[in-house]
């Protein structure tokens, strides 16, 4: 009966990973997803003043850091 219970134990467990490894299937995931093709050209035209940089951002991490403290 022991060796029932280790079977079945042992089943479940081949049948949970090979669910988890399947689950990805399907899906290239060796590239970035980002955003779609001239999403980002889309939205500079809908909100023009986005192009234009502004003098009062940061401009820099340290310059960011600065600024909050």
């Amino acid at each position: 009966m022991r060796r029932s219970s280790i079977s079945h134990v042992l089943l479940i467990l081949f049948s949970l990973s090979l669910t988890v490894a399947m689950s990805g299937c399907g899906q290239d995931m060796s590239e970035p997803q980002g955003p779609e093709m001239n999403a980002v050209e889309a939205y500079l035209q809908e909100h023009p003043e986005e192009r234009e940089d502004n003098p009062d951002e940061a401009q820099s991490e340290e310059d960011e850091n600065d600024a909050s403290s």
